[in-house]
């Protein structure tokens, strides 16, 4: 396990609010030199702290739905739950792959659907697939998907929220060349924009300009570094809860977006659970401290809650590649 110091933080933090940006403007933020910047990225990238970056896209402003399931395994061997994994990872449906530690479920999965048919035909084709081996599974719908950057990297308080499945989210008309762009920085999100105009089909000019109205259409909502969780000595926990009254949710998101170390919130329609949240931890006592006090803050509203530790993360991707489309050939 690394321990990553106060300026490796400070980058992976500047990192996480735009990794797009150059090396220079965070280099002027975290009061180190570029090639210091530079050097220190490079390490990370090398070290697996840093394992990609990607672009955090809305699929709902496609036309698409984020539905996901939860599964437990039964009688499975390890090489039977790295074939199911391994499934999941392959399919060009699937932006979210996880193993969970503990004894009430072994992964979850987030994919993408187009309508509830969609739904059940993917559902159908999980079950034929690997039925034998799955003892039970949770399914539902996100309705909402919050999202705050790390401020427990910085010392500073800035805590941007973006929210993925807006209440107001309507479909936006694209192109093939959208989609070569989002493809191209769902891959590599600091992908030179020469390199990436290259790849689109457009100059230079034209590619920063489609590249702004997407971000603009909300189609686009950040960029951000995949960081090993273990690698930078921090745990990664699920909290689900059940609301004996609802009515206290947006104080409780409020609570999630005032703390640095809860960058996830979700509400789902099914499932089980009003509202459920993720934080990142340097340990289990931390978690314990986080959890007493939400459930110091809310315990005439919280009914039950769940939590579990995500182990291992296999794969996270906001978009799919261009096949997912029916658009096989982008060259026109």
């Amino acid at each position: 396990m690394h321990k990553i110091d106060k300026t490796d933080g400070e980058i992976l933090f500047q990192l996480d609010l735009d990794a797009r940006q150059p090396n220079s403007s965070i280099a002027a933020k975290v009061r180190a030199s570029k090639e210091v910047v530079g050097y220190r990225i490079r390490r990370m990238e090398e070290e697996g702290i840093i394992e990609g970056y990607y672009a955090l896209v809305d699929m709902t402003r496609l036309g698409f739905q984020n539905a996901r399931i939860f599964i437990k395994l039964k009688n499975s061997s390890p090489a039977e739950e790295r074939e199911t994994i391994d499934y999941f990872q392959k399919s060009s449906r699937c932006w979210w792959v996880n193993s969970i530690s503990g004894s009430f479920t072994d992964m979850g999965i987030a994919f993408w659907v187009r309508d509830l048919n969609d739904f059940h035909s993917f559902k159908e084709e999980l079950m034929n697939r690997f039925g034998d081996r799955i003892e039970f599974y949770r399914e539902s719908y996100y309705s909402r998907i919050h999202v705050w950057r790390r401020n427990y990297l910085s010392s500073g308080n800035e805590k941007p929220c973006y929210s993925l499945i807006p209440g107001n989210s309507l479909k936006i008309e694209y192109d093939m060349r959208d989609i070569r762009l989002l493809s191209a920085l769902s891959q590599d999100a600091r992908l030179p924009i020469v390199k990436l105009s290259q790849k689109v089909g457009l100059s230079v000019t034209a590619t920063s300009y489609r590249l702004a109205s997407l971000k603009k259409k909300g189609i686009i909502l950040g960029f951000r570094p995949k960081i090993s969780f273990p690698k930078t000595g921090h745990y990664w926990y699920k909290v689900e809860f059940r609301l004996g009254d609802n009515r206290v949710k947006q104080k409780m998101l409020s609570y999630f977006g005032s703390h640095p170390n809860i960058v996830w919130a979700y509400e789902s329609i099914g499932g089980g659970t009003e509202l459920e949240m993720e934080m990142e931890v340097e340990s289990h006592e931390k978690f314990r401290e986080v959890a007493d006090d939400l459930r110091s803050k809310f315990s005439a509203a919280i009914r039950t809650y769940n939590y579990y530790l995500w182990s291992a993360e296999h794969k996270i991707v906001f978009f799919p590649p261009k096949e997912f489309f029916g658009l096989k050939n982008l060259e026109g």
